[in-house]
């Protein structure tokens, strides 16, 4: 019963940090997520800067992908995580670069794959040149059923805005 009871206490801290409102990106904002989201910090979006992204409890995936050579380590947040943060909802989620290239991804891929929003590769925080400033990032090399083209278009890189329906 104790440690049910830390256990709900850790997850509603870790992730109802932002319970109270979303505090404001104080750096260069790197992400816009809109659509169907309570936590919002700019009229009906949620902006984030590097340092809030980082913030979000973070996870490392090692794996093969058609654009890089031998195992990868990709880090970043769930994005399953961040939409819980931000109370998401939906079934669907638009993913939009900065050059405007345009992906859906459906939101069983992200309870279901892990998925991450790759911040940094090989230690390395991403920069625009490299793929950044985030990057889509599935489990590829756990998922063997799954290494084909529907899932290599969903890795969308150069991140700029998430909308959720």
């Amino acid at each position: 019963m104790i440690k049910a009871i830390i256990l709900l206490t850790l997850t509603i801290f870790s992730l109802g940090i932002y319970a109270s409102g979303l505090p404001k990106a104080e750096g260069e904002v790197i992400l816009t997520v809109s659509g169907n989201i309570t936590h919002t910090n700019s009229e009906q979006t949620a902006e984030f800067d590097l340092a809030m992204l980082q913030s979000i409890p973070q996870s490392t995936i090692k794996t093969e992908t058609p654009w890089t050579e031998g195992i990868n380590d990709f880090t970043g947040p769930k994005i399953q995580d961040l939409l819980k943060l931000l109370a998401a909802e939906g079934e669907f989620i638009e993913a939009t670069a900065l050059n405007g290239y345009k992906v859906t991804i459906p939101m069983q891929d992200v309870k279901q794959h892990s998925v991450i929003l790759a911040l940094q590769h090989n230690g390395e925080v991403l920069s625009v040149r490299r793929r950044g400033p985030s990057w889509v990032i599935y489990p590829w090399s756990d998922m063997q059923l799954s290494r084909n083209h529907k899932y290599y278009t969903r890795s969308i890189w150069q991140l700029k805005s998430l909308n959720i329906f």
